[in-house]
């Protein structure tokens, strides 16, 4: 039987599961914990060896319950190459025991890279289609574009509107810049137009500092923004990380106003040819309304991204390790309620 060894890491310490599988999902990044913590998030980071190699990376993140309890969420994670079952049986027992400290009802996992729903059922309790929807819970389907390919190829495969409405943008006078420094200056502008993108697809935002923290700290990121101009006014700004060999597009906004002049095509437009240039191997769209509809008011944007070309990447299904049967139960319920209602 194979041995594991769990250490948790501070946050002076070197956190960059990266080393262990270049196609990461920054979610797991040592930075989106800050993020998190600026919303005054338990955060805890984790490597897990074996035969003294590092075989693990997990960042787990505390939401809050009703009465003082907890649960546990892993944002597409543990990172792991070990899908061996005393890998799994020793995770097990060690996030029971890190969840028990915490008074936290369950641990949600969301592994990278996908691991298949029948090994992991072996060991964990598969979460109810119900309790998938949720602000905290990360997307089970994203939209990728590969980067392989030259510009001119990667524009002939997108959908023929897509073409005509980046060479349309341009013609009517929109230009798009890269801007990799100095991110602060264009916060305002950046959460203004996000806010009214977010009031016309129907979706809520977190509060303001939240983004504004985040906007503080991009410098210590591989980040860049993608900005569309009409007459030197900021009609789109598009917010790009790169981690591991992944341009991940996070947040946008763009203005009501010149929208004819379609300036969000050539924004994003722009944010592709740059992240190839950075040598990335896909560009992330981010998540996408699937049959399922478990993402509701994601129709227009799912519609928008897959304009661009690229293929659906779905993610592993949620598990998770019990902790506390009554109280998990009762979450499951309300979860269950609220889908009703």
């Amino acid at each position: 039987m194979k041995q594991f060894e769990l250490r948790e890491i501070g946050d002076d310490e070197n956190f960059d599961p990266s080393n262990l599988c270049a196609d990461v999902p920054f979610t797991q990044a040592s930075f989106y914990g800050d993020w998190q913590k600026s919303l005054g998030r338990t955060v805890k980071r984790f490597l897990m060896y074996s035969d003294k190699k590092v075989v693990a990376y997990f960042l787990l993140i505390k939401y809050p319950l009703l009465l003082g309890k907890s649960y546990f969420y892993i944002p597409y994670g543990p990172v792991t190459k070990d899908f061996s079952e005393d890998f799994f049986a020793n995770l097990k027992q060690e996030l029971k025991r890190i969840a028990k400290t915490e008074n936290s009802v369950f641990v949600r996992l969301d592994f990278t890279p996908l691991a298949t729903s029948e090994t992991l059922s072996k060991f964990f309790t598969k979460a109810p289609l119900y309790t998938y929807h949720s602000a905290y819970f990360q997307p089970r389907t994203e939209w990728f574009l590969s980067l392989e390919k030259s510009e001119n190829e990667i524009l002939v495969a997108m959908h023929e509107k897509t073409r005509y409405s980046i060479r349309l943008a341009e013609k009517k006078g929109i230009t798009a810049e890269i801007i990799t420094e100095d991110f602060e200056k264009y916060f305002e502008v950046f959460y203004k137009l996000m806010a009214g993108t977010a009031k016309r697809n129907g979706f809520s935002l977190h509060q303001k500092s939240y983004y504004e923290n985040i906007f503080q700290t991009l410098h210590k990121t591989n980040s860049y923004l993608s900005i569309a101009r009409y007459d030197q006014k900021i009609l789109a700004i598009d917010l790009i990380i790169v981690f591991g060999k992944i341009a991940n597009y996070v947040f946008g906004g763009s203005s009501d106003e010149e929208r004819n002049r379609m300036p969000t095509y050539l924004a994003q437009w722009k944010a592709i040819c740059y992240a190839k240039q950075l040598n990335c191997n896909f560009y992330n769209f981010g998540g996408i309304a699937t049959e399922n509809k478990i993402y509701k008011g994601w129709d227009g944007l799912t519609i928008f991204k897959k304009k661009f070309g690229g293929k659906e990447i779905t993610h592993s299904d949620f598990f998770d390790v019990v902790v506390n049967p009554f109280w998990y139960h009762l979450y499951n319920f309300r979860k269950r309620l609220k889908k009703i209602v």
